[in-house]
């Protein structure tokens, strides 16, 4: 997950950081063609991570009825199995008609004693004598062996991840997890010393070498080996690029851009299932996922350093050459000596550097120890609710699986478009973000309302809108959470605030795939759970919104209505018009023009009772500069001086 900084929203608290505009920012300016190209070039690197991450739901579909055969531990090996005769939708349990996928998901681990024992009979003409007693028709026999016909090779088909071992899928996602948190804090101390373009370099490479052999293994202990390698090398390029995005952007402009980094973390969602459709093997998915980083790769030459970083570790001449590029491409004015000002803010850099920060700086009281605990416990459940709906879409339906998958993407879209908005046009983002989350985690409990029919096509398209309202709601805070999460510590402390939540929220994603387990008792007590969890960080969201807000944003008046507009207007005017003694004397001309251009608010035009004088002194002013230009500057002076006096 991303990890960025904010410079939005504020409150009457809220510590703001008067950061002088460096030479940096003066040459390469908040945003332009020139960052444009790097930032679109680092948004594409996170297709293929977002692809790896959520491959789970098709490297390891769950079975459908009938891909599954079962032989018990007393079954006779040397005998055929009852499923090869004609008659095997009678013999064979596992494809029986079943009213709901949940009994097919309880049973398939077992072999009905007196099923079997039917079908023995009718096959050979004797008895079978099994170990179950045969007068009880519900008599189950585990399975010693388990066959799978399905034609999809899979990592369930491929290390035999159903029963007992099905958890194990669960671990593989687990692991993912353990190696973004191990690479994020790797990424961390990396940083210090190698430049983020070349370590977003070298977790391409990684990637590719380790994707390739997640998926050419051929024990389980391997793949989730690699696979939490390939993670490491995975949160090394998208935390090196982030940290890209925030040195070359600034002000408004960083704020839309981080925000819409989550954007192709969706866009790789809706991708994947028109990659999968293309490949019948776990084996080859993995190999196409990682593959395609060979691009991204060439177009790496393309991508910008952070010049700030070059700058902290004396490589002035390397920034110099980065600042007179963005120059060119952006059109910009130069400084005659800005060599020699790099030099000068390389040394300060170099000092601000030297200063340790020691992790406990954002504990020391000067925010609220319980406002950290909750902007801590916010991120991980948020972070969890965004993972566990990604794994638990495979249990939807096996057969609408890329359809689902696809409509959760467009749902994380249109999620991070509502958070940007709320991060720039309203001034309670915390609670807005907090009232969509409640909404939404609560209006997912009428999920138990839908009948208990067999989960078709319509059974699951209804059970997926709860889902997409709750993944919109998700998205939206977590835009919200990822840009405006370092407006509660001054802006020295921003880095390690981020490093921490987002530490935490990696450490919660580990132990979170296994809520998926919990479908073998109802499949709707996964996204109960997770709902609850939603409902609960939307109330520790509002209770932020008591110390933070974007005052930047003003108060919605109330709509005036057209004859209110006039009536105070006009007596607006009219104050203006005897606030000074002076204005009778002006020519009509002036007044006119005066009349005309003055504007307002709304909240003005309500709050009729302020008094004007800024308004007023513009039209003295105008007058006072026609009579400079008349009569020069010396009588010009005097008669200011006579006016004040």
């Amino acid at each position: 997950m991303p990890e960025s900084e904010s410079e939005s929203g504020g409150s009457p608290n809220r510590r703001k950081s008067s950061v002088a505009v460096d030479v940096v920012e003066q040459v390469h300016g908040s945003f332009g063609r020139w960052q444009l190209r790097t930032i679109l070039l680092i948004f594409l690197c996170k297709i293929p991570s977002a692809w790896f991450m959520a491959c789970i739901i098709y490297t390891a579909p769950y079975p459908w009825k009938g891909e599954l055969v079962c032989r018990p531990s007393d079954w006779n090996a040397s005998e055929p199995l009852p499923q090869e005769s004609p008659d095997s939708r009678i013999n064979n349990p596992w494809q029986e008609e079943r009213s709901t996928d949940r009994l097919f998901n309880v049973d398939v681990c077992n072999a009905y004693a007196q099923t079997l024992a039917r079908g023995f009979v009718s096959r050979h003409g004797q008895e079978w004598n099994a170990t179950a007693p045969k007068d009880d028709s519900m008599s189950s026999l585990p399975c010693e062996q388990v066959e799978h016909t399905t034609a999809y090779k899979s990592l369930i088909t491929k290390f035999d991840l159903i029963c007992s071992r099905r958890v194990l899928v669960a671990l593989t996602q687990s692991f993912h997890a353990l190696g973004a948190l191990i690479g994020g804090l790797m990424a961390y101390t990396a940083l210090k010393r190698i430049s983020p373009r070349r370590l977003m370099l070298l977790g391409m490479l990684g990637q590719i070498f380790c994707g390739n052999l997640t998926g050419l293994v051929d024990t389980y202990q391997l793949h989730i080996y690699f696979r939490c390698l390939t993670s490491i090398f995975c949160a090394l390029m998208y935390t090196s690029g982030q940290f890209i995005l925030n040195d070359i952007t600034s002000g408004q402009a960083r704020i839309i851009v981080i925000t819409l980094s989550e954007l192709f973390w969706s866009i790789g969602l809706v991708l994947l299932p028109g990659i999968s459709i293309y490949f019948d093997d776990w084996s080859y998915l993995y190999v196409a996922i990682s593959s395609s980083l060979i691009v991204l790769v060439w177009l790496h030459r393309w991508i910008a350093d952070a010049p700030r970083w070059l700058l902290r570790h004396q490589r002035v001449e390397a920034a110099l050459r980065q600042c007179l590029e963005s120059a060119t491409y952006n059109n910009r004015k130069v400084p005659l000596t800005l060599d020699v000002q790099l030099t000068a803010y390389a040394k300060d850099l170099e000092l601000a550097a030297e200063q340790k920060r020691s992790y406990c700086r954002i504990w020391d009281g000067e925010t609220k120890r319980s406002q950290l605990i909750y902007i801590h416990w916010i991120w991980g459940c948020a972070m969890v609710l965004y993972n566990i709906t990604l794994l638990m879409i495979r249990n939807l339906g096996a057969a609408q699986v890329h359809v689902n998958t696809a409509a959760l993407g467009f749902a994380e879209m249109v999620g991070v478009f509502v958070g940007l908005y709320m991060i720039l046009y309203t001034r309670r983002h915390w609670r807005w973000a907090g009232n969509l989350m409640i909404v939404a985690s609560l209006s997912t409990y009428l999920v138990w309302l839908l009948p208990e029919t067999e989960r078709n096509s319509r059974r699951v398209g209804l059970e997926l809108i709860f889902w997409l309202i709750l993944k919109l709601a998700n998205s939206a805070s977590i835009a919200v959470l990822t840009t405006c999460t370092g407006e509660m510590v001054s802006s020295e402390n921003r880095v390690l605030l981020m490093l921490s939540v987002v530490t935490f929220s990696r450490l919660c994603l580990v132990f979170c795939p296994f809520l998926s387990v919990l479908t073998v008792i109802h499949p709707l007590v996964p996204i109960t759970i997770i709902a609850t969890v939603g409902w609960i960080y939307g109330l520790a969201l509002r209770r932020l919104n008591r110390y933070y807000w974007n005052t930047e944003q003003p108060h919605i008046s109330q709509v005036p209505t057209p004859n209110t507009y006039r009536r105070n207007s006009q007596m607006i005017l009219r104050r203006c018009s005897s606030a000074s003694t002076e204005v009778s004397g002006y020519s009509n001309e002036l007044l006119s023009n005066f009349e005309r251009n003055m504007a307002v608010s709304i909240a003005d035009i309500w709050h009729i009772n302020f008094y004007p004088i800024n308004e007023c002194d513009s039209l003295a002013e105008m007058e006072l500069e026609t009579r400079s230009d008349e009569v020069g500057p010396t009588e010009a002076a005097k008669s200011r001086s006579s006016e004040t006096i």
